[in-house]
């Protein structure tokens, strides 16, 4: 070989050398910065973060037929649908508590004691509230005797720490026409008994307005969601459970549904307390007398449907 093409093969291998170190240097200093960077990240943002914490809360829902679910091909009612739209949604899981009674009525509930029972068995986070009225309208439930059995839940359930949301029920024939009335001015005294109780743990949720306030917007009737005369089908339950979703994610946010400290009401409560104190003042004065007389037109019904 010649000399001068033998010094250019040596010349290629320094080359060769001093540019594969090069490069491992260069990509050692990247790893290094790459896990640094790394515990950095990690320590400022901490596992909590990455990995937020789940909460998991009791809903014991106390109603009668409507709440239970009647006409839904599975009972899943607007409640069930509500809460279970909430857990998907949000951080906090909200295992259902199913303690409705089909044909059940506060006054007849509060009078053989269940629902003392249950609260002190089953140690609920939140109380849902939402009986049909319809039984009671149909029984001549004296507005007064309705009062002191709603008053008394809440009570009960404040009691063991519990918030409580009394839930008016969705739309249904006997509700907008021939019972429209009566039922109107109990869940008047509904909306009364919340307000008087003047605490942050118990909320007013006129689900009833919202859905009417729906259907008046997107031109439709009670027929589009008959069941029967007293209850929703499935439909009827499937959009009220997106209104009743709404007003949860409205009232209390993304964040789970937590006890409040008494004398520190939350933006929340205020809302829910206006909301059902207009609508029961709108309509307070025109079906106060009504109940009181427990309607000629629910006392006609020769049968009495299930709620």
């Amino acid at each position: 070989m010649r000399p001068e093409i033998k010094r250019a093969h040596v010349w290629r291998r320094r080359l060769g050398w001093i540019a594969s170190g090069a490069l491992l240097a260069v990509s050692g200093w990247c790893v290094g910065w790459l896990q640094s960077r790394d515990a950095s990240v990690f320590a400022a943002d901490g596992a909590a973060s990455l990995s937020p914490r789940l909460t998991t809360e009791k809903v014991m829902v106390v109603g009668g037929s409507m709440a239970h679910g009647w006409k839904d091909p599975h009972d899943d009612s607007y409640l069930r649908r509500a809460f279970a739209a909430l857990s998907a949604s949000t951080d906090t899981t909200y295992v259902y508590d199913d303690r409705t009674v089909v044909g059940g009525s506060p006054v007849t509930l509060d009078r053989e004691g269940e629902y003392l029972a249950w609260l002190e068995q089953d140690r609920p986070q939140v109380v849902v509230l939402s009986w049909g009225l319809l039984n009671d309208i149909y029984d001549k439930t004296p507005l007064a005797a309705f009062r002191q059995a709603i008053a008394d839940e809440i009570e009960e359930a404040l009691a063991e720490h519990a918030v409580v949301l009394v839930v008016t029920s969705p739309v249904t024939k006997a509700t907008a026409t021939y019972n429209h009335a009566e039922d109107e001015a109990y869940m008047q005294v509904e909306s009364d008994v919340v307000s008087s109780f003047d605490n942050p743990n118990v909320y007013y949720l006129d689900l009833n307005r919202d859905m009417t306030l729906y259907m008046e917007a997107h031109h439709q009737t009670w027929k589009m969601y008959y069941g029967d005369a007293w209850h929703p089908n499935e439909a009827g339950h499937i959009l009220a459970g997106k209104l009743l979703f709404d007003e949860l994610v409205s009232t209390f946010g993304m964040g789970p549904i937590e006890w409040q400290s008494t004398g520190s009401p939350t933006p929340g409560n205020a809302t829910g307390n206006a909301t059902g104190n207009a609508t029961g003042n709108a309509t307070g004065n025109a079906t106060g007398n009504a109940t009181g007389n427990a309607t000629a037109a629910g006392g006609a019904n020769a049968s009495q449907p299930v709620a």
